[in-house]
């Protein structure tokens, strides 16, 4: 599929979501996060994602950071998706003053590298995304719903527990760390002393979601995973059966490394392509 018909796809997509009366109609929504401007895995997912008759895709954010198509990549994101919240190298490739601070050296480099090649509307517009959104069921924010500005990981049972503490959304999904997960709240009872939460952790490759349960449900990563699968990641979620599902889309790695070798861009990111860590 070329690009041009991939954008045509994409924007069918959005078209029928928009109409009248849809939004209580949703069958199946995608979730992405993650893409960090590697275009040759978000133009494979965005081609899964269309032979799977989804309704809306959700985007989680970090468009742009770590890869060599910043660009290319953040503009198909606005062309394909229906809602788009703001990770923490998108704040900090948007703001030539800030955001720096907590990355590791690579990260630093890949964002001093994407300000200096996007246009500054491309990085007003990352400014100005949201750190988050609610849609339905659904919160959707980068990191954690606990102090969303400050990009906390949820990667341990007590992150998850902050995190369902500061959303009353039954499915929170998130980003930020690159690794599938699942946490699910099994019980929340209201005592004198405060509120007792019992978490428990699920494999997040497929899920029937319990009715009197909550969930936080980490997609994994499009465009640069971390949990040894080099393949790009993303899931699908049925709001009214309640099913989530993990996929995973093969995609030309070796093209997406060598772009960032040939952008000089620190070889490790490069690497962490080919070996999915």
């Amino acid at each position: 599929m070329s690009l041009e018909d991939l954008l045509t796809a994409q924007l069918r997509i959005l078209e029928e979501g928009m109409k009248p009366g849809s939004r209580g109609e949703w069958v199946k929504v995608a979730i992405l996060s993650d893409v960090h401007a590697n275009l040759e895995a978000l133009t494979a997912v965005l081609e899964d994602v269309d032979s799977r008759s989804v309704d809306r895709i959700l985007f989680l954010g970090d468009a742009v950071g770590y890869g060599a198509d910043p660009a290319a990549c953040l503009e198909l994101l606005e062309k394909s998706v229906f809602r788009f919240v703001a990770g923490n190298h998108d704040h900090a490739a948007g703001n030539d003053q800030e955001g720096l601070e907590d990355l590791h050296e690579d990260a630093a480099t890949a964002v001093r590298w994407t300000r200096g090649v996007l246009a500054q509307e491309a990085k007003e517009r990352l400014q100005g995304l949201p750190l988050g959104c609610l849609e339905g069921p659904m919160h959707l924010v980068h990191g954690s719903p606990y102090k969303p500005e400050s990009w906390r990981y949820v990667m341990s049972e007590q992150d998850a527990e902050r995190g369902f503490a500061a959303s009353e959304s039954r499915v929170i999904f998130v980003g930020h760390s690159h690794i599938p997960a699942a946490y699910v709240e099994v019980e929340c009872k209201r005592l004198f002393t405060g509120v007792m939460r019992r978490i428990k952790v699920e494999d997040p490759e497929s899920l029937q979601l319990e009715p009197r349960y909550r969930y936080i449900l980490n997609v994994g990563s499009v465009g640069q995973p971390r949990d040894g699968d080099a393949r790009a990641a993303y899931g699908i979620f049925e709001p009214e059966g309640g099913t989530y599902k993990l996929l995973r889309v093969p995609y030309d790695v070796e093209k997406a490394s060598d772009k960032i070798m040939k952008a000089g861009l620190p070889g490790r990111l490069a690497e962490r392509l080919r070996s999915g860590k």
